[in-house]
């Protein structure tokens, strides 16, 4: 066993070279070449130009205007709709919570693109509701739903999933003792909220506050789907700039903007440990569920309640509802009159229908594979070996989760749109790997960071019994590390899977028309007025939800998805 050392070393150390390489020409280089194209045009320093340029431009002022006040807008609707979940699920009592809780989960798996195509699918100009509101109120304008309002709506109701899953968790974590001790003094329940919990939650308040904030700033899909001719933010300008062959202008807009979503994600780091420290108090008594005695206000709790309900889970019915109703029926009834599964048997046997799909199934693995690799490598080198290289590498693993998408995509394009030495003298840009490797890029942060806690929560005394008994440490990975962080390899790569298949920003910069991803197809469609590729797009859509609700369901069967659950239902 002992001869196997020196090849084992050999390996190891080709596998850091490679890894540096996958490094610098991936994460490293797309950064700087960004920030050169940003700041310099042959040679010379031009910023100050490029900001000149993008400042009298009048679509790229609407674009900021229009980020600027939805975002705005965004976080006083989310703010408001988001507290009023928390509160109903986890401080008054509300009947039939059980109900509740499930459709406040749904932006989980209704998220992104998906829900765009959905809310456009249900509200839009052909949409259901539309024609259901148009018989009662004929001067509805066909396009009521697209446009600003469109857009704020989307995110008011799909952006309350932090609130959901963070500020639940420390509304449970709150002292009920010391809302009993405020209830006796006589404090009335709007006084109990507003001085005994709110400051209990406000660390992890916001911290989501901040976490919606990014969400907002950065958002895609939404404005792209339903904001109609007229209404553009960032994001889409920096796609705009790019198709226009101005990368110049595009890279100094996605900086910009990437400086101000890191500066969010850096404070809400700030405030989600200090949520830990102040939320973990010292919670024996969990939260017993208020009944508000008045009935007016209790009718008018369960109303509201309820009617975020419909909300909900309207637009999902009615697109799993019509992914089995003909074409023919999609944009004129408001409930099929017959169901078929011809939908689903054009999407697996038609070669113009499938390709998205097989395509983003394709490049999905590809990219969730390659990560794994370079994960399961990666993790075991920074944790084994401390130096200022492996600190290094540590921190480069998690720049695509600082880095907004939109300048990564843009960094690989200025990076690689021309012979590069690093990879063969090959131009990427234009062909069918570019975004596959983008997609990986994407993925690394998640791996590396659910991968680095199972490895360290392993027992180190396994490998020095191994060790002792003379195994190699090839040998002592594959047989006793990995077996034990397998069910954490299986979550994060059908976490990752799923996320890629629904990955919009960067599959709009990137892809080509030999790789058309599903969310660019499901765009597509959302835009169309073809009855055909609706009934498609509604199949697409249902598929990607029910990815995501397989690795939910995932995540509950190993457990790492399960909460501290302090209250009953």
């Amino acid at each position: 066993m002992n001869r196997a050392a020196p090849v084992e070393r050999v390996v190891y150390w080709i596998g850091v070279a490679a890894l540096i390489w996958i490094v610098i020409t991936f994460l490293i280089l797309p950064l700087v070449a960004s920030l050169h194209a940003a700041f310099f045009k042959d040679g010379s320093l031009v910023v100050g130009q490029i900001a000149s340029e993008l400042s009298r431009s009048r679509r790229v002022r609407a674009a900021l205007w229009n980020t600027l006040w939805m975002t705005s807008a965004t976080m006083v609707t989310v703010t408001i709709v988001g507290m009023f979940q928390v509160v109903v699920l986890e401080y008054f009592h509300v009947r039939g919570r059980a109900l509740l809780k499930i459709a406040y989960a749904t932006p989980l798996v209704f998220g992104g693109v998906v829900a765009a195509a959905g809310y456009n699918f249900t509200y839009g100009p052909s949409g259901a509701v539309t024609h259901l509101v148009k018989a009662a109120v004929s001067s509805l304008p066909q396009a009521w739903f697209i446009g600003w309002f469109g857009v704020l709506f989307t995110h008011t109701f799909l952006m309350t999933n932090f609130y959901y899953l963070f500020l639940r968790a420390a509304m449970r974590r709150v002292d009920y003792a010391t809302i009993e001790a405020a209830r006796s003094m006589g404090a009335s329940e709007y006084t109990i909220l507003w001085r005994v919990v709110l400051p209990a939650i406000m660390p992890t308040f916001l911290a989501v506050t901040l976490l919606t904030l990014y969400t907002a700033i950065s958002s895609f899909a939404a404005p792209q789907v339903l904001g109609g001719r007229d209404f553009h933010m960032l994001s889409q300008m920096v796609l705009t700039l790019n198709s226009l062959r101005r990368p110049d202008m595009a890279a100094l807009l996605a900086l910009m903007m990437g400086l101000c979503l890191m500066a969010l994600i850096l404070l809400s780091q700030y405030f989600e440990a200090r949520g830990s420290y102040v939320g973990g108090a010292k919670a024996t008594a969990p939260i017993q569920l208020r009944k508000i005695c008045s009935p007016i206000g209790n009718a008018v709790l369960h109303l509201f309640a309820y009617l975020l309900v419909a909300i909900y889970t309207v637009p999902i019915a009615l697109v799993v509802l019509f992914s089995f109703a003909p074409a023919a029926s999609i944009g004129i009834e408001v409930i099929p009159s017959s169901l078929t599964l011809k939908n689903y048997t054009r999407v697996f046997t038609e070669g113009s229908a499938f390709l998205p799909f097989f395509n983003s199934i394709v490049m999905s693995l590809v990219a969730v594979s390659a990560a794994l690799v370079v994960t399961l490598f990666a993790v075991p080198v920074i944790l084994g070996r401390r130096s200022w290289l492996t600190r290094l590498l540590d921190i480069t693993f998690f720049l695509p989760w600082v880095v907004p998408s939109i300048l990564l995509a843009v960094g690989l394009i200025v990076t690689f749109d021309s012979p590069n030495p690093l990879v063969g003298n090959a131009v990427l840009l234009g062909g069918y790997w570019l975004l596959p490797i983008g997609y990986a890029i994407v993925a690394l942060p998640l791996m590396v960071r659910f991968l680095r806690a199972a490895f360290v929560g392993i027992d180190p005394a396994y490998n020095e019994a191994a060790r002792s008994m003379g195994a190699t440490g090839l040998y002592r990975y594959r047989r006793i590390i990995l077996p034990i962080v397998a069910p954490t390899v299986i979550l994060v790569a059908g976490m990752a899977f799923n996320d890629l298949l629904s990955e919009y920003p960067l599959s709009a910069f990137l892809y080509n028309v030999n790789n058309k991803p599903l969310p660019i197809a499901i765009v597509d469609s959302s835009l169309s007025v073809d009855p055909e590729q609706a009934a498609l797009n509604l199949v697409y859509v249902n598929l990607i939800m029910v990815f995501s609700m397989a690795i939910i369901l995932l995540a509950e069967r190993i457990g790492l998805g399960k909460g501290p659950e302090t209250t009953t239902l």
